[in-house]
């Protein structure tokens, strides 16, 4: 359901987990049964970001099944001294798992130990410890960099790469936003070290990541993760539409072959727990507010937001039209994946941390109330807490 304003859901939410469990076979052994699942997310098939897809994935004969298999390996990496260090390849089970905690286990671990994407810049980075820190990333109780493995390439070369928990660990919490992550500062310092113009990067600003790959600067604020079993669609433009649980598996392996420049394809076993493991997270305990204000923020969300942001359905919401909401346009109207719309995030756990909105403008839930949200009326002071109260308990 698109719309251009807000309007209602009433579906009730699935046991995505069980959903999985049950088309295990199909994702891992059915190729048309993948490639329909993969034309029903993309309801913009006319989009470069689309068409990739269709050309590569799930063909009948050839196209990205082709691809050898990214190695089920990958080992820490320490960065300190005067270089990295790399722990020795430790291998992931691929044996499908055959209850719902061992699912769970094992996308777990592919969220914090498989490499997502590899790029020249962040090899660069954790050879210089100094820089390391300066961006951002941050370091395990062990001394390793969070998010961040050594693993083998499809040539047999060991590389370095970015895992999910790397943009969505913060402090450890899986799903956590890391907003102290300035990756746009990592880019400015590689490109100016070789030669190349760095200021387009660096103004992205800690927290927030281009991960578009096309020509535009379009930079968004890493999201949290809660709240993925209630989204109707993937991405800031709601490029990739959730017709199933399986819509998010496959975003993520053709986001994994992308990733590794058309190399490798992951493991499907490890795609279908990560996807699993991702719609099973839950934010942290939430914050204490009073319940009498809670309360009162309570009928003020349900007066002034549930109409965009649906209670039965996480909070979260269908589409707008990015024209509404000013200076959130970039990633709306990217030449590979821009809709010309935005999607309703989710507001589960949405108390634990900005920044806020696609772009990233506001910091604090504070902020945002005292700017007025694009939609409904201004709020006086007292409301403003009462709601900000309500948000804090979500």
């Amino acid at each position: 359901m698109v719309s251009v304003g807000c309007g209602e859901l009433d579906a009730p939410v699935q046991d995505d987990i069980a959903w999985m469990q049950a088309h295990t076979t199909h994702y891992l052994e059915n190729t048309a049964w993948r490639r329909a699942e993969l034309e029903a997310s993309l309801w913009r098939a006319e989009l470069p970001y689309a068409r990739k897809r269709l050309a590569g994935y799930a063909l009948a004969d050839g196209g990205w099944d082709l691809l050898p298999e990214l190695q089920s390996l990958s080992g820490l990496v320490f960065s300190e001294g005067a270089s990295a260090q790399l722990g020795p390849l430790v291998e992931f089970s691929t044996t499908v798992p055959t209850t719902r905690q061992g699912w769970l286990e094992l996308g777990e671990a592919v969220f914090w130990r498989m490499p997502m994407r590899r790029d020249n810049y962040l090899e660069w980075l954790v050879e210089r410890p100094e820089l390391v820190d300066a961006v951002g990333i941050a370091r395990n109780d062990d001394g390793s960099l969070r998010g961040v493995v050594s693993f083998k390439d499809a040539r047999g070369e060991q590389r370095v790469g970015a895992t999910c928990g790397m943009c969505h660990g913060q402090d450890g919490v899986a799903g956590l936003a890391s907003s102290s992550l300035d990756l746009g500062l990592g880019r400015a310092l590689y490109n100016e070290t070789h030669g190349r113009p760095g200021d387009v990067y660096a103004a992205w600003g800690a927290g927030r990541v281009d991960v578009t790959d096309d020509t535009e600067a379009d930079p968004l604020a890493i999201p949290n993760l809660w709240g993925a079993k209630y989204q109707s669609y993937l991405n800031a433009s709601a490029a990739v539409r959730v017709a199933s649980p399986a819509s998010l598996a496959v975003r993520f392996e053709t986001q994994y072959i992308v990733g590794h420049g058309l190399e490798a394809r992951p493991n499907r076993v490890l795609v279908w727990a990560l996807a699993m493991y991702v719609l099973s997270l839950e934010p942290p305990a939430p914050t204490s507010s009073p319940a009498a204000q809670a309360a009162v923020g309570a009928a003020i969300f349900d007066a002034a937001c549930a109409t965009c942001h649906y209670p039965n359905a996480g909070y979260s919401g269908d589409l707008i039209d990015a024209g509404l909401l000013v200076g959130q346009s970039p990633a709306a109207y990217s030449p590979l994946r821009g809709t010309g719309m935005l999607k309703v995030p989710s507001l589960i756990g949405v108390g634990a941390g900005g920044p806020y909105f696609h772009d990233g403008r506001h910091a604090t839930l504070q902020s945002l109330l005292q700017d007025n949200h694009p939609f409904g009326a201004p709020l006086s002071g007292a409301d403003q807490d009462a709601l900000e109260a309500f948000l804090n308990t979500l």
